[in-house]
């Protein structure tokens, strides 16, 4: 199966791999862009730290608890950037899709001071 096969679901399950091996699912928002997926997180967060560390990745759609709502299918972080560019783009994407739901995380982050050092990672099919 193939990325595209997913579709533009609103939710996926991103699964990571800590240098042991170990997986760790996350749910996470996501955008279709050309056949690849674009998940906006937190640049000093976990899943980054992983898929720098290790740049294979597994993704399912999911509900918004992360439970696993289909097959899974294998993908690689092609990248991790933080340019001001790609991160609008991205920003802009993401208020289309989850319009309520970015406006009021965005005011949360701006309230808690945690509104700066989002990347955008890319995933590729492997």
């Amino acid at each position: 199966m193939k990325l595209q096969e997913l579709g533009n679901p609103k939710y996926i399950a991103l699964e990571t791999f800590r240098k042991n091996g170990q997986a760790v699912k996350t749910p996470v928002w996501t955008v279709e862009q050309d056949g690849n997926l674009l998940v906006w997180t937190q640049g000093d967060s976990w899943k980054v730290k992983r898929a720098r560390s290790d740049a294979r990745v597994r993704v399912a759609k999911c509900d918004m608890r992360g439970n696993v709502e289909g097959p899974w299918v294998d993908g690689v972080v092609s990248s991790i950037s933080d340019d001001d560019q790609v991160k609008k783009s991205m920003a802009s994407s993401l208020r289309k899709k989850y319009p309520l739901m970015v406006a009021f995380v965005s005011l949360v982050a701006i309230l808690r001071g945690e509104n700066k050092g989002q990347v955008v990672m890319e995933i590729e099919d492997a």
